[in-house]
């Protein structure tokens, strides 16, 4: 009898620690959740501030829309670009379109590439012409900061009226038969000043280096992390606070972008490529968004702060 209380008494205490344990992790478990929820319903959000850039000179510039006292933009959730022109080079030399490419649209590499020119497409019917990106044209910039901007009448410091955001970027990849896959390069957006023209209040305002890629039929995602960007100019709301880009990397907390957008066809066809120096070329205008994320370590810190908890309470239980 005593043989089956005993049993019975730790058969209840191994019972009552299963219940704690499984509470504990229901809990943590839910409010891990409810954070990244949180953070995932606001990751997207930005603003820009511009006090390394002249500060409140951009907004006082402005035709369109009456200037505040502040440097800051108001919010918004992408950057948005249409008509870019894309420059793919393929590297032709065994023969196959599939194999090593890149993108770009620096000047230098275009022109090392026999850029601008034109010729008849590999289908041999097809006239194709190659350009330089027209950047004071917007082929080059970004040219939304959605949904603030348009209307040109928002808080938005002066945006496409006395200052701009130009792109340069230079992609590796690899085209499959499936489609291009990117495995490395480097964006970099820059501030350009359109008032005073003297280029004492444009420069680099944030860079991101390409790490990986994912395309489903036309639909290309390209994925960066921020590792550069100018003190204060750009905010991301990590689902709980503003956090300034330059302060996250600092803190080896890197910011990450994804831009969206569509490339049809994702393999060129041979009326779209030229041959040149030995790589067929293709170019094409490109409309899409980027979005900004900062990891929220707070959802990250409590699941922790959860399974020492649960570690805990099992000690406690042995001890007893």
């Amino acid at each position: 009898m005593a043989q089956i209380l005993y049993i019975r008494k730790y058969s209840n205490q191994f019972c009552e620690q299963v219940y704690n344990m499984k509470t504990l992790t229901t809990t943590f478990a839910a409010t891990a959740l409810a954070l990244g929820l949180s953070s995932a319903a606001n990751a997207n959000m930005m603003y820009l501030d511009l006090s390394s850039f002249g500060g409140n000179d951009a907004d006082t510039a402005r035709f369109i829309g009456a200037p505040d006292a502040n440097t800051q933009t108001g919010s918004f959730s992408e950057f948005g670009f249409s008509q870019m022109l894309a420059t793919s080079i393929y590297d032709f030399s065994d023969g196959s379109l599939l194999g090593d490419f890149y993108d770009t649209n620096i000047a230098s590499e275009l022109n090392a590439a026999g850029v601008p020119t034109s010729g008849t497409a590999i289908d041999g019917v097809t006239p194709v012409n190659l350009a330089m990106p027209n950047c004071p044209a917007g082929q080059c910039d970004i040219d939304a900061l959605s949904p603030l901007v348009p209307p040109l009448a928002s808080d938005n410091e002066g945006f496409l009226q006395s200052w701009d955001l130009q792109v340069e970027y230079h992609f590796d990849g690899t085209l499959t038969p499936a489609g291009p896959v990117y495995t490395g390069g480097y964006v970099n957006v820059y501030f350009n000043d359109l008032v005073l023209g003297d280029g004492d209040s444009s420069g680099l305002a944030f860079s991101a280096d390409l790490t990986g890629s994912n395309i489903q039929a036309a639909n290309l995602d390209l994925f960066f992390d921020i590792t550069f960007a100018a003190d204060d100019f750009l905010n991301i709301w990590n689902g709980s606070a503003w956090v300034d880009a330059a302060d996250a990397i600092a803190s080896g907390n890197n910011p990450t972008l994804t831009l969206d957008t569509n490339v049809n066809p994702p393999i060129p066809g041979a009326d779209e490529l030229l041959l040149v120096d030995g790589n067929l070329i293709r170019q094409s205008t490109l409309d899409g968004s980027i979005t900004g994320k900062v990891p929220a370590p707070g959802s990250i810190a409590l699941f922790g702060l959860g399974l020492l908890g649960l570690g805990l309470a099992g000690r406690r239980k042995k001890a007893a």
